[in-house]
């Protein structure tokens, strides 16, 4: 009885686990969310720079959702970009103004991810040469809990 007690209440435990993991997974930064922000543009169009305004920042802190990076942004992406065209131009280039300091991560529509603190002072740039078309999810965050205000920047060149 006392072994069926002892494996009853690890297999609870990691069931606990299990369900606990599965909530804080679901609460990070999550491509497969729809972006708050959607927009469809191209290369050609992003040749003068395109801006968007957005709130900065999040509840989820980027290093408790396995990143090795410091900054909190939400769970959806802040903005979902559907980029066609961008076969001729060598590099996209994303950047943040905000009216704090601001991190900026992307999940490119290869699937990769990219992350920039402070480049430019405290404002965030991302170069990307070669970009493929696709659905690129960008989150702009904030260094330190809070938000503020910010202008995120996409341009080809």
């Amino acid at each position: 009885m006392a072994l069926f007690s002892t494996v009853f209440w690890r297999l609870a435990g990691a069931a606990l686990m299990l369900s606990l993991g599965a909530s804080v997974a679901t609460a990070c930064p999550n491509w497969q969310l729809s972006g708050v922000q959607g927009y469809y543009t191209n290369g050609q169009d992003l040749w003068s720079p395109n801006s968007y305004s957005v709130v900065a920042g999040g509840n989820q802190s980027l290093r408790n959702c396995g990143f090795n990076y410091t900054g909190y942004v939400i769970s959806s992406p802040d903005f979902e970009f559907s980029i066609d065209g961008l076969q001729g131009y060598g590099r996209l280039n994303i950047r943040v103004n905000g009216s704090c300091d601001t991190v900026l991560l992307v999940n490119d529509s290869t699937g990769q991810w990219w992350f920039n603190d402070d480049s430019n002072g405290f404002d965030p740039s991302i170069d990307i040469f070669n970009p493929v078309n696709g659905t690129w999810d960008i989150w702009v965050g904030t260094y330190s809990p809070g938000t503020c205000s910010a202008t995120l920047t996409l341009e080809t060149f």
